[in-house]
This record gives C-alpha cells, structure tokens and sequence, in this order.
C-alpha cells in the first residue's frame, strides 16, 4: 500500500529517453485522521517533465495551464516552501478556497486548500533514473484528484467521495 506515486518517477526515467513529459495515476493510502478536506484512501496523479532548461518557471506556467483546464477559469494560487524527498527546491501549490471567505473547516480557517505538492527533480533523483542532470532538469507533481473534483463541484467534505451515499453520488 503506497502513500503516493512519486516512486514512478524512477521507473518513467529508466523507460523513456529525455526530453519526457509523464503522467501517471495510482491510488494512494496514508495513516492520518479523516476530516472535511483529508481521506485515508485516494487517487493521486503524479506529473514529471524531463527537459533542456526546464525551470521553475516553466513548472508554475504548466499547474497555471493545468487548473484553467480543470476549472474553466483562472484560480488564485500561492506557492510556498515545503520538504519532499524527491524535488529540490519543492513547494506547496495552494489555491484559494472557493467555499469561504474567512475560513472553514476544509481550509482549516486558512482561506488557502492545500492543492499539490511539486518541485523540481532533484540531481541525485535524475543521476538514479540515468539521466545526467548536468545536461537536463525537470519538475514534478503530485495531485490528489479527490480534492481536485470537491473543489471543481463545491463538494465541502471529501468523505463524501467514499461515502458509498447513493444521494449524494447520484448528483453526478
């Protein structure tokens, strides 16, 4: 049972010659308390893009893209710092949240949703994979695609999704 499919990044890397652009969905588990916006059991879909000069700027330019596709429209966005083992630097992608103004239960108060994780490959990854990171660099992403739908529709608890409540599923 995988906590997120960011190991698939390696296995895209020993397949494909770069440049490459991968997608790849899986279904992911974590051990963490359930509440409106965090579910034990999920899709995720993970993004890597290996290129010539691939910046951070081309990574923030390809979640703009992403979202407008997704939501039909332009959504605020922030990026912050954050740790994941696989990117350097890494961020948080977050967006501001649709069903409040000065917070809810699903931004915990924050008026910001937690969106996707992301960052750019780092070497040692890229060395792992065989790629010489001297002549190509990448971003990567991780996008739970249960928040994505309750935020696209107005969903306001994720549980929901799961629910197995045919009142509720039936609306779409």
């Amino acid at each position: 049972m995988r906590t997120h499919t960011s190991p698939v990044q390696v296995r895209a890397m020993e397949r494909l010659k770069p440049p490459f652009r991968a997608i790849v969905p899986g279904k992911v588990f974590r051990n963490e308390s359930t509440d409106a916006s965090h579910e034990h059991t999920f899709h995720q879909m993970e993004g890597l893009c290996i290129g010539k000069d691939v910046s951070v700027g081309h990574l923030i330019g390809a979640m703009k893209t992403l979202l407008r596709g997704i939501f039909g429209r332009e959504i605020e966005i922030r990026l912050r710092p954050g740790y994941f083992p696989f990117v350097e630097p890494g961020f948080e992608l977050d967006a501001r949240c649709p069903f409040c103004k000065d917070g809810c239960s699903v931004c915990k108060r924050s008026t910001w949703i937690e969106l996707l994780p992301c960052g750019m490959v780092h070497p040692n990854v890229l060395k792992a994979g065989g790629i010489d990171p001297e002549q190509w660099t990448g971003f990567a992403f991780g996008l739970g695609l249960s928040r994505l739908v309750m935020l696209r529709h107005g969903i306001d608890d994720v549980r929901m999704l799961l629910s197995g409540d045919l009142r509720f599923l039936e609306q779409f």
